[in-house]
């Protein structure tokens, strides 16, 4: 009777830990896309996509579309590659480079998620020397 007790417990811990793992993989998953996709309408001049990828917290910061609209028109980055992307809890991260014409960028994006929903809550760009 005790073995089948520890047992049930082990297969129970193990089904926890896969179905725990499966979330963690598909919030690396959606980050990924939603990193990818705020790149490509940076790259497409489509400041209306990308506002809506961004925190409330963030586009009030930035005040309004017509501000996000001059912040992403000399952003139209022609190609990038995020060599990171690090999920915890309801926060990420990803990082990478993105090149602009003949230079290149260090890109970190920074990512909450809330109400099962990802958005990007932070954006740094900083030209490499």
């Amino acid at each position: 009777m005790k073995n089948k007790v520890a047992i049930l417990f082990v297969v129970s811990i193990v089904v926890i830990m896969a179905l725990s793992a499966c979330g963690a993989v598909k919030d690396v998953g959606t980050v990924n896309d939603l990193g990818k996709g705020f790149m490509t309408a940076l790259r497409d001049g489509d400041a209306t996509g990308s506002w809506d990828m961004l925190t409330t917290a963030v586009q009030d910061e930035v005040g309004g579309t017509d501000a996000w609209g001059e912040f992403v028109t000399p952003r139209n980055f022609s190609n990038w590659n995020f060599t990171s992307t690090n999920v915890q809890n309801n926060s990420a991260e990803m990082d990478g480079e993105a090149t602009l014409g003949a230079e290149t960028y260090t890109v970190v994006l920074i990512f909450d998620k809330a109400d099962d929903t990802w958005k990007i809550s932070g954006i740094n760009f900083t030209l490499k020397q």
